[in-house]
């Protein structure tokens, strides 16, 4: 008896180790298409972005009489824009989940989660502040 118990250890020891990798694997697609999918929703807000950009630097170009704090206004939300749509470029050219082992692979595409949403979250005011802003 003591015989089998010492045989059955080891290939109990190496399939749990199996499922915890299968499990392992398992939650690391479930988070890169969560990162994925924040970034899909996003990302065609890019073209939005360059558009209102466009927009809002033709209204300085033609207004040359405009008044400077309106004008100071419009500039910071070019910025914002600016700052926004690099960010995602940022993030997409930085973005290497392939680099990573599957140990440090969970912890990667939990920070990457926090960074997309950062973008995500720029990229929305940038957009708010720029429709706001053309329409005034």
């Amino acid at each position: 008896m003591k015989k089998l118990a010492i045989l059955l250890t080891p290939i109990l020891i190496l399939i749990t180790a199996c499922g915890q990798k299968k499990t392992e694997e398992d939650a690391n697609k479930v988070l890169y298409n969560q990162v994925m999918d924040i970034h899909d929703e996003v990302m065609p807000s890019i073209d939005e972005l360059h558009r209102l950009k466009k927009q809002l630097t033709e209204k300085i170009e033609n207004s040359p009489d405009l008044v400077e704090e309106k004008r100071q206004e419009i500039e910071q939300t070019i910025l914002l824009i600016d700052s926004a749509s690099k960010g995602m470029m940022r993030w997409m050219r930085e973005f290497k989940p392939e680099e990573y082992k599957e140990g440090e692979l969970t912890k990667y595409l939990e920070s990457e989660m926090k960074r997309v949403q950062t973008v995500k979250e720029a990229m929305q005011d940038a957009l708010d502040k720029g429709r706001k802003t053309t329409q005034e």
